[in-house]
């Protein structure tokens, strides 16, 4: 049963009253001095170094200077992926923005007058489809409005697409000249080195040895020294004055064979480094060192740390709120799980032990240090196929991270350095060959995830339809109320679509890491691509066919085969109206994320039950967000959008007040709310430009499909746009997929002169703790800072003297920001 307007009517209506409850809500909170810190975290943290500027106090003063806050500034507080997904935003609105008007404006009146549904009564067809091509006739010389507006909405499409990607290429440009030296801008990342495998660098130089001495003995006398026979034979240049060079040099195995012979793993490193740039272009030289062994210690030491902190902070609120009798509180030892350390120290036998939190955690914590500090010394010699080099300049680490280091693909492989808070160091150890068998295997179980995902909405599509919600016992009556079917038919289907998708984005995160990304970013990339890649099938093709026939699946049955055909040209236009309330519900979904009424609820329970700052603080800073799930979220609209807006221009109004609430919510979020887990300078923008002419082809495919369904003779006049489109998509990618992802040789000259110096002693030692691995970094003052405060505590509990402070400590970050 196709949607009516009252129908999608009252949806809107439900979900605009949520969504404007919500909005007023949160304008109220978030002057509260009890919320503020929630709704405005960058405001307050002390670590934020460029806060975001004062918004004024009324009601809703603060949609206005969010929706028009300075692009320049904004790269400045929140960086360039920000404003490469305000930009994306901001696309939508502007295109929909002339689609709402245009296509309106032209289409709808010539829709509404076709006279091509017969009955609006029949079920089949609703009031809103006299809006669409639906009503339009087949032969009907009115369908030259829809080839003309293909023609304009897509030329709109491509020139609004190529302004915004220069303004992408120019601005990116400008954020990678404010980034510092010695960090990402001066590194780069080698991974596939030859010959380390993880067993130390020894050991391929110890069976190299071992491999040459046994041919030694069983050589024949007079032959040749042993070779690699896989090299090659010598070869002399038919050019006079000129020698081939060694094959032994040039293999990149051999090489590596014959360095490891004479040194470590990184003067090997270094080595090829210098050899290629130059020794004093080469500062620092981090070999990634293999961890594995001790990783499970430290991911137990920071659960500890966490769970004495958490303790601690719990029996200072209540030592300040007076209490008297303290619980204190047990933990239970697991023979099978304690360390040998509280075996012993607590006598744990066959049977589980309880022990006093305040002494077991400190002590078990500096037993795992100590371990961590010893086990350091002993993996030194173990490295992992991969290593971070930071040159002395920029263009050199340009040039590095741009070239190709040797002729095997497999050895020597370099890119761009990611920020060290984002690596994936267990993933640093995969060489090509297995990342590549992994990707196979990721995009297999995608696919098989794909085709058992369809029938299952599909079926969920069936039982939320109107028709069938009828036949189950018990809801006959209540679905034919009215308000009851024009929920059910407005809202539910579009609702349950949207909450079996929120499952997929952590499970294609997941994937990803399987795949051996080796950075958050890359992750993130590669759910924004399998996301869209998804929802392109779930939400659209299948969502398609499906509620085609399904809306007109009585007139398929009676009219047989033949019918089929036009049945699908007329229902092509009405699936838009389904798609119309699944918009809606995504925009539901962005003005409660501007609420955000779980999150709320925890930071009020954790907040009275904080004693220090210190806990506050961790339950209000750094608040996550994700580009994976919300780049493709609005892409995928951007798709639906365009696919429909010539055909149900209808559509267009809705997809205009989709990109207006998600300009004004998340441009405040990002700007003001959630601390980014990454900087990576805007390279998602490829993404965005190849999911926004993914819209672009549908919207010509659609409007071609359905004229000729609808017999218009001159439907084929639209294949030389297509083959437009086409040319466009490849000239501009080639031309600007280089400067969204990397920065040019002049623009790193240019800064190299602008810093005119070498990198500093203190930037060298700095970047060389930077890309330490996090078994390295475990910060010893933190460490005692943590046990003291445990131990004084313990003491406070027992009555004993101690130097445990009870005052309260005000933050300086409020007291700067107490006028917000």
């Amino acid at each position: 049963m196709a949607i009516d307007g009252k129908s999608l009517g009252t949806s809107f209506g439900i979900n605009g009253g949520i969504c404007l409850v919500a909005l007023l809500v949160f304008s109220i909170l978030r002057l509260k001095p009890l919320t503020r810190r929630f709704y405005a975290p960058k405001r307050f943290d002390p670590e934020v170094r460029h806060k975001p500027k004062k918004l004024q106090n009324g009601l809703f003063s603060w949609i206005g200077p969010v929706l028009f806050y300075d692009e320049d500034e904004m790269l400045t507080i929140a960086g360039m992926d920000v404003v490469v997904m305000t930009r994306l935003l901001s696309y939508g609105w502007v295109l929909f923005a002339f689609c709402t008007f245009f296509c309106c404006i032209l289409l709808m009146p010539i829709n509404a007058t076709a006279g091509g549904v017969p009955d609006t009564n029949s079920g089949s067809f609703s009031n809103l489809d006299l809006l669409s091509s639906s009503n339009v006739k087949p032969e009907d010389n009115r369908f030259w409005a829809h080839m003309g507006a293909i023609y304009i909405v897509s030329a709109v499409a491509l020139v609004l697409l190529l302004g915004f990607s220069k303004d992408v290429s120019r601005l990116r440009a400008r954020f990678m000249s404010t980034l510092p030296r010695g960090g990402e801008s001066h590194s780069v990342l080698i991974t596939d080195i030859p010959c380390l495998d993880g067993h130390g660098a020894a050991a391929p130089v110890k069976a190299m040895n071992k491999l040459r001495h046994t041919i030694s003995k069983v050589r024949a006398p007079g032959q040749s020294d042993f070779k690699d026979t896989e090299l090659g034979p010598s070869y002399s240049s038919p050019y006079e004055g000129y020698k081939a060079i060694e094959d032994e040099v040039l293999d990149p195995w051999a090489d590596a064979r014959n360095q490891l012979a004479q040194g470590d793993a990184e003067s090997m490193v270094r080595n090829e480094m210098e050899t290629t740039y130059g020794a004093d272009k080469v500062v620092a030289v981090n070999v990634v060192y293999d961890t594995n062994k001790v990783d499970p210690k430290l991911q137990r030491y920071d659960q500890l740390k966490s769970q004495l902190s958490d303790i601690t902070d719990d029996f200072i609120s209540k030592i300040k709120r007076r209490k008297t009798n303290i619980k204190r509180k047990q933990i239970t030892l697991l023979p099978a799980l304690a360390t040998k350390w509280a075996k012993e120290k607590y006598q744990v036998g066959a049977k589980p032990v309880k022990v006093d939190a305040l002494e077991y955690l400190p002590g078990e914590m500096d037993h795992l240090y100590q371990e961590m500090k010893a086990d350091r010394e002993s993996i030194k010699d173990s490295h992992v196929p991969a290593a971070f080099v930071t040159f002395n300049d920029r263009a050199c680490a340009n040039s590095a991270a741009t070239g190709l280091q040797t002729y095997d693909e497999t050895a020597w492989r370099v890119q761009p350095a990611p920020g060290d808070d984002e690596i994936i160091w267990n993933n640093l150890g995969m060489r090509y060959k297995q990342r590549s068998a992994r990707t196979i295997i990721v995009w297999a179980v995608f696919i098989v995830i794909l085709i058992f995902y369809l029938p299952v909405t599909a079926a969920i599509q069936a039982v939320v339809n109107l028709d069938n919600a009828r036949k189950i016992p018990g809801l006959g009556k209540v679905a034919d109320i009215p308000f009851i079917t024009q929920v059910l038919q407005g809202i539910l289907p579009g609702l349950v679509l949207k909450i079996f998708l929120i499952i997929l984005p952590p499970i294609l995160a997941l994937m990803a890491k399987f795949e051996g990304k080796i950075s958050v970013s890359t992750v993130d990339f590669s759910v924004v691509r399998r996301y869209f890649i998804f929802q392109v099938f779930a939400t659209f093709i299948y969502q398609f066919l499906v509620g085609s026939a399904l809306s007109n699946i009585q007139g398929m049955i009676s009219g047989g085969i033949s019918t089929i055909v036009p049945l699908l040209g007329v229902s092509a236009a009405q699936t838009a109206t389904f798609f119309m309330s699944y918009i809606m519900i995504n925009a539901l979904g962005v003005g409660m994320g501007l609420l955000r009424v779980v999150p709320l609820i925890i930071y009020f329970i954790k907040d009275k039950l904080a004693g220090t700052e210190r806990a506050k603080y961790r339950n209000w800073a750094k608040q996550p967000f994700s580009f994976g799930t919300n780049v493709a979220n609005h892409t995928i609209i951007l798709l639906l959008g365009l696919a429909f807006t010539c055909l149900a221009p209808l559509i267009a109004p809705f997809c205009l007040l989709y990109f207006t609430l998600a300009l004004m919510v998340q441009k405040y979020q990002l700007i003001y709310v959630v601390t980014l887990p990454y900087q990576a300078a805007g390279r998602m923008w490829i993404d965005c430009f190849n999911q926004i002419m993914t819209g672009i082809y549908f919207m010509q495919a659609m409007g071609i499909c359905v004229l000729l369904v609808k017999r218009f003779n001159f439907a084929l006049l639209l294949l030389p746009l297509i083959v437009m489109t086409v040319a466009f998509h490849v000239v501009n990618l080639s031309l600007f997929k280089r400067p969204w992802t990397l920065m040019s040789l002049k623009e790193a000259a240019v800064l190299d002169a602008r810093d005119h110096g070498d990198v500093s002693p203190s930037e060298v030692e700095a970047v060389k703790k930077k890309y330490l691995s996090p078994v390295f970094k475990v910060d010893e003052e933190e460490h005692v800072r943590v046990i003291n405060e445990a131990i004084q505590v313990d003491k406070q509990l027992k009555g004993e003297p101690n130097d445990l402070r009870l005052e309260e400590e005000e933050e300086d970050a409020v007291k700067k920001t107490e006028d917000v």
